[in-house]
């Protein structure tokens, strides 16, 4: 008599689940269950679970009957010649080769390794969807029941995501029952990973989520959005745009061509014109595009696409002007990812109303901004607290939140949104009044930087400065082009420090040239200031005539204000424009000492320290190195009592060429490599290289010119980089150290040390120059 089968309201059976019904009727216990099947005792114990559930029985006796009554451990197994193969996935086939990402590939499988919720968040276009899909794709084998894709995008509610789960695997829904439920029962027994893609518009449904990875401990689940799902063991992967192409001096054709961005903008291009040929300069103009577009892939390939009308280098320029050059996309993708602004406007329709009124005014700063300045500029229209807003807009990310060296939280968009962003505040009617308050924080900023620049907060302010030299030129590029020209004019007359200490003197001179012309109306002490900033900077221009003109007009300002503080620093600054002749020198000396007198009558120890270095100088190019080291150290002892230490870094180079021309080279050396090591913490690429030229003369009076060449050529390279050289009265000194390298070398040895310094960046320089490497000499 032939057993019947299973009833109709019996689940079926996974082939696990009979594996371990098979064992329990032979006896085993749970424990020897899980040794022979390699499965923990609490698996073994779930298992049991669901079999009892299916069978409707509640003990291991008469799940033994039922499964004999049922035939179920001795039925054959089914023939699969002429059935059709289990589907096992509904990924899409793709049409293009996925590009790059073989990092993020590894580190997402990784994390599905050990998590069994994880969530791909980035901007629009950063390409989290194709990430997942490529590593689904790549994981289909190891998921017994498949991969499987719920594609979200569509939908309009939460309350729709069960149902799109259930269409994804076929599921008939008995009339009245409960989709949630039905999923629960179905994906119970699964081994299964379920890609949940643009989630991040239905975020009612997270709990959705939790509750079927509860029920199913087999289910894993990779999900795409904006933001994180909030559901408890939920990993988030924050899919960043690609790498940006190095475009600076020591770059190679290798590789830009192993750059991922670049990479992936040739393989799209040359699908769109098969012949397309780069040469080095459409090589270059690519690396450019990719930078433009901030490595957003979808930007990218928007952008390729135009290669079959327009070159690399045409696109590029049409790309500066704006990102309307880029075309649409694809017909056959979602109609949010035609063209880039779709994207973006799809993340801004999920905006509340705060959150879009921030999203706009963010986007007067340029290269982010810190939480203090975010809440002075951007707080007014909001019905709650800015950080708040803040906070959710990185959530989506719109927004990245980066912590910089040694420096304050800062919140930045990509350049690719920002300029989205901007657009949305002009259309508010809001972009000058927020420009203004932005040009007005900024110069509040400047202004107290200029106070605190020469005190213990010396490195703070450098750094802060340095992180914030795109919002200054902003907002001086905004106030004294139109703006409101008194705030342009204040923050010229008090970023001369910052220019100067950055190697910005080029960029600082051309402000503060744009405003001395907009100077008119303002205050006297004001526009001299202008004067004094412009002055200091000619002269690391090495224009010491006008240097000395423009220091002699904010002088005769400050003169007839009666303000004997300025005076003095004009008249200190003043000196060392004085130094080609002897009669000039003792004349530069002259007003170098009137002005340290006046500093230590009125206790202004900063000032002290300025003319004492400057009187170093001086006696230093007059060759009187006892007057010179005594000043320097004087100064030395000065600023180590006001903390500004960056100045302490400068009296041991210029201490250490003080013992090089006393015939003390290894002190020379030793004091030199103190001022490297500092000018490193203070990051300072400028002074670094300029350390650099100092560091030569010493290292090639111990015996080492090979060594002092590729030193001299390292720094000349970047000097060059910012469109300097050394300050004027340290040329003489260069010169020297130069000929006598060129005398210790034949020629050969002379270029092969220079090409190897010029191909070496600064960081490579610094750590050689440091270092007692073998040279082979």
């Amino acid at each position: 008599m032939t057993r019947p089968g299973p009833p109709s309201w019996m689940d079926r059976f996974s082939e696990r689940e009979i594996e371990i019904l098979r064992l329990m009727t032979e006896g085993l216990s749970n424990r020897e269950i899980s040794q022979r099947l390699a499965l923990s005792p609490e698996t073994v114990k779930w298992y049991n679970k669901q079999l009892f559930s299916k069978l409707g029985v509640t003990s291991r006796t008469r799940a033994a009957a039922a499964a004999a009554e049922y035939g179920l451990l001795k039925a054959p197994a089914p023939s699969t010649r002429d059935q059709p193969a289990v589907r096992k996935s509904n990924l899409p086939a793709q049409v293009t080769s996925y590009v790059g990402r073989t990092k993020e590939i590894a580190e997402v499988k990784q994390l599905l390794r050990s998590s069994r919720l994880v969530v791909l968040t980035g901007a629009g276009g950063t390409g989290k969807t194709r990430l997942a899909l490529q590593v689904a794709g790549e994981l289909q084998g190891h998921y017994r029941e498949g991969v499987w894709l719920a594609e979200l995008a569509t939908l309009s509610e939460p309350g729709l995501v069960a149902d799109a789960i259930c269409r994804v695997f076929d599921l008939n829904i008995p009339g009245g029952a409960s989709l949630v439920d039905v999923l629960r029962r179905f994906l119970s027994s699964k081994h299964v990973l379920l890609l949940l893609d643009n989630f991040e518009h239905l975020l009612g449904a997270a709990p959705l989520v939790g509750e079927l990875l509860a029920a199913a401990p087999q289910l894993t689940v990779l999900a795409t959005s904006r933001e994180r799902l909030h559901v408890y063991g939920e990993q988030e992967y924050s899919v960043q745009p690609l790498q940006l192409p190095d475009l600076g001096p020591t770059r190679s054709i290798d590789g830009l061509l192993d750059n991922e961005a670049v990479d992936l903008f040739i393989q799209r291009a040359r699908a769109a014109q098969p012949h397309l040929k780069l040469d080095d300069d459409q090589l270059a103009a690519t690396a450019q595009i990719c930078i433009r577009l901030d490595g957003l892939p979808l930007a990218i390939e928007l952008a390729a696409s135009q290669a079959k009308i327009f070159p690399p280098s045409v696109l590029a320029e049409r790309l500066e002007g704006s990102l309307q050059a880029l075309p649409s996309g694809p017909r056959d993708v979602p109609a949010r990812q035609h063209t880039l602004r779709a994207t973006l406007d799809w993340s801004h329709h999920l905006l509340g109303e705060d959150e879009q009124i921030l999203f706009a005014q963010l986007s007067v700063f340029q290269g982010g901004g810190t939480l203090e300045s975010i809440e002075r500029v951007c707080s007014v229209g909001l019905a709650g607290r800015v950080s708040e807003a803040l906070g959710s807009l990185v959530e989506k990310s719109l927004v990245l939140a980066r912590e910089p060296y040694r420096g304050e939280l800062r919140f930045a968009m990509l350049e690719t949104i920002r300029e989205y962003a901007l657009e949305r505040l002009t259309l508010r009617g809001e972009a000058e009044a927020v420009r203004h308050r932005h040009a007005s924080h900024f110069t509040e900023l400047s202004e107290l930087a200029l106070r605190e620049f020469r005190t213990s907060r010396n490195r703070y302010w450098m750094d802060r400065l340095r992180a914030e030299n795109d919002n200054l030129r902003s907002a001086l590029g905004w106030s004294l082009q139109g703006g409101e020209a008194g705030l342009g004019v204040q923050m010229a007359a008090s970023l001369r420090d910052h220019w100067y200490y950055n190697g910005l003197a080029a960029e600082g001179q051309h402000w503060a040239a744009l405003a001395l012309e907009r100077s008119e109306g303002v205050a006297p002490a004001l526009r001299a200031g202008v004067l004094a900033t412009a002055g200091d900077l000619a002269y690391v221009l090495n224009d010491l005539l006008r240097a000395r003109g423009l220091l002699g007009q904010g002088l005769a300002v400050y003169r007839e204000a009666g303000d004997e503080r300025q005076v003095a620093w004009c008249k200190a600054r003043m000196s060392v424009t004085y130094f080609h002749t002897a009669d000039e020198i003792r004349e530069g000396i002259a007003l170098a000492q009137e002005a340290l007198d006046k500093f230590r009558e009125l206790g202004d120890r900063p000032g002290m320290a300025e003319a004492l270095n400057l009187l170093g100088e001086l006696a230093r190019v007059e060759g009187n190195y006892p007057a010179a080291k005594r000043y320097y150290e004087e100064c030395l002892e000065t600023v180590r009592e006001t903390g500004e230490r960056f100045r302490e870094a400068v009296q041991y180079d210029n201490l250490g060429i003080v013992a090089y021309h006393q015939g003390n080279p290894e002190l020379a050396q030793r004091l030199i490599k103190q001022a490297l090591a500092i000018f490193q913490e203070f990051r300072s690429r400028y002074f670094l290289a300029m350390a650099l030229t100092s560091l030569a003369g010493p290292t090639a009076a111990l015996g080492r010119p090979k060594r002092a060449a590729l030193l001299l050529s390292a720094a000349a390279a970047h000097l060059e980089s910012f469109d300097l050289n050394r300050f004027p009265a340290d040329l003489p000194e260069i010169r020297l150290f130069l000929e006598s390298v060129r005398r210790a070398l034949s020629k050969e040895e002379f270029q092969s040390a220079w090409l190897a310094g010029q191909r070496m960046t600064i960081q490579e320089a610094v750590n050689y120059a440091l270092s007692d490497a073998d040279d082979s000499e």
